[in-house]
C-alpha cells in the first residue's frame, strides 16, 4: 500500500475530523477538466498502523536520501518524520531510488542515459545506509523497480544477470531485497539464478502493458522446476 495518506480513506481508515487542519489541497488539470488531490499529514501513520502491519512507501522512488555531499535531501526529512509517528513493530518497504536502477531518466520531455545505473556507491551510501540509519528495525525491505523497457532498447537477459550480479555482490548483504523486473523478456532462467544466488525476492506487478501475473509467475516456477532438475 503506498498511498497511506489519501484523504479519501477518511471514515474507512481514518478517523472523522482527526486531520482536518493538516490536510494539503492541490488542483490538477487533466484535459478540460480539474482534479482537486487532498493529502493527510504524515502523523496519520499512526492510525494506518493501527489497521495494518506493514506499508510501502512509494516517494522514495524519486529523490536519494542524501544528496552526494551527504546533505540529507526533502525525502530524507520526510522520512524521519514517519519513523517519529511510528512504534516499534510497524514495518515499512521502500522502494530505492530510480536513478539506482532505471536505465533512462526523464529529463525535460526526453529520456536520457542514466550515468548512475545500478552504482553500488551511490546506493550503499546514499539510500541503504540513512534509510535504515531512519527506520532500523522497522525497515521491512528495499525494491528495486526497474522500469518497463520497450523492444528497442532491451538487452539479452544474460546481460542484465551480469550487471545485477555485480551489484548486488558490491552492495550491503542484506535478505530484505526485492526487484521488481516490468520487462517480460527479463523473467528468464539466467536472471532468475541470479536472484537465487543473493537471496532477493522478485515482485509481481500488474498493469496495463506489463506481464500479466499469471505469465509471470508460470515463467518463475519453470525456471525454478529447470534448476532443480540440475
Amino acid at each position: 500500500m503506498a498511498s497511506d495518506r489519501y484523504a479519501g480513506w477518511i471514515g474507512q481508515i481514518y478517523s472523522e475530523g482527526r486531520y482536518e487542519k493538516g490536510i494539503t489541497r492541490r488542483s490538477h488539470k487533466v484535459g478540460d477538466k480539474i482534479f482537486n488531490e487532498e493529502t493527510l499529514p504524515v502523523e496519520s501513520v499512526s492510525e494506518y498502523f493501527e489497521h495494518f502491519p506493514l506499508l510501502e512507501i512509494d516517494y522514495t522512488y524519486y529523490r536519494l536520501l542524501l544528496e552526494k555531499d551527504g546533505k540529507p535531501t526533502q525525502t530524507f526529512h520526510v522520512l524521519k518524520n514517519y519513523r517519529q509517528h511510528m512504534k516499534d513493530g510497524d514495518f515499512v518497504l521502500l522502494k530505492a531510488a530510480q536513478i539506482i536502477i532505471a536505465r533512462k531518466l526523464r529529463r525535460g520531455s526526453a529520456f536520457v542515459g542514466n550515468e548512475n545505473y545500478l552504482n553500488a556507491d551511490i546506493f550503499t551510501n546514499q539510500f541503504y545506509k540513512p534509510a535504515f540509519e531512519i527506520l532500523g528495525p522497522c525497515l521491512n525491505g528495499i525494491i528495486f523497480e526497474q522500469e518497463y523497457h520497450v523492444k528497442n532498447d532491451r538487452f539479452p537477459p544474460a546481460k542484465l544477470a551480469q550487471d545485477l550480479d555485480k551489484f548486488f555482490s558490491e552492495i550491503p548483504k542484506d535478505t530484505r531485497y526485492h526487484i521488481e523486473l516490468r520487462t517480460e523478456a527479463y523473467l528468464a532462467d539466467p536472471v532468475f539464478e541470479v536472484l537465487k544466488k543473493h537471496g532477493v525476492g522478485l515482485v509481481f506487478s500488474h498493469w496495463t502493458w506489463l506481464p500479466s501475473l499469471r505469465s509471470s509467475l508460470l515463467r518463475s516456477i519453470r525456471c525454478s522446476s529447470t534448476r532443480g532438475n540440475r
